[in-house]
């Protein structure tokens, strides 16, 4: 099992990081949410790692730490859900959400991911009952309900998806936004697409 691999970023595109240790340059998979695609090239890192041993493959799949890895790992144990949607998951939605989406059986946040449909979402839900409590992570500052309306309206807008989750889970990390309504969260969401939509 190769638990963790340190070296220098050779380029990291979509769902694939190039990783050069010594002579060797190795491709791996990880999801592509704003941490990684933010990651940059010559820059030293440590991932941890899981080997995605098939038939026909062998697959290195990398995350930053090791909660990620700890999801993913049960998350492929959901029947149906295998290695490419787990990244697919976890590159769409936060750990945290993920897990307090479990938490609080609501599947609405897992079905916002590309390709899971209602049923998938709620198997999820399911299956990962009472496996994820030894999996640390930090609550979120906003309800997840809101987290949701809010998406769902300035989507209508014509805005962009994965631009309103960056957004999200940018205003999430701020302590000060907790006690933020739907109505004041569409409206911050807006503020900042239209400022980087600017920039």
């Amino acid at each position: 099992m190769i638990e963790s691999l340190s070296g220098k970023i050779i380029s990291v595109n979509n769902n694939e990081l190039v990783l050069n240790i010594g002579p060797v340059n190795f491709s791996l998979l990880i999801p592509s949410s704003d941490k990684y695609l933010n990651l940059k090239e010559d820059f030293d890192i440590t991932l941890n790692t899981i080997l995605d041993v098939k038939a026909e493959s062998l697959t290195i799949i990398g995350f930053l730490d090791d909660s990620e890895r700890q999801l993913f790992k049960k998350l492929v144990g959901v029947k149906g859900v295998g290695s490419k949607v787990a990244i697919a998951i976890l590159s769409t939605i936060t750990t945290e959400e993920i897990i307090e989406s479990v938490a609080n059986d609501n599947h609405k946040i897992i079905k916002q991911v590309p390709g899971i449909g209602d049923k998938t979402a709620k198997l999820i839900l399911i299956q990962l009952q009472g496996q994820l409590d030894n999996i640390p992570y930090t609550s979120s500052n906003l309800d997840l309900e809101i987290q949701l309306e809010a998406s769902k309206a300035v989507e209508a807008l014509g805005y962009d998806p994965n631009h309103i989750r960056q957004v999200i889970n940018e205003i999430n990390k701020i302590e000060t936004n907790k006690n933020l309504d739907t109505e004041n969260l569409i409206r911050l969401i807006i503020e900042k697409l239209s400022t980087q939509n600017q920039s």
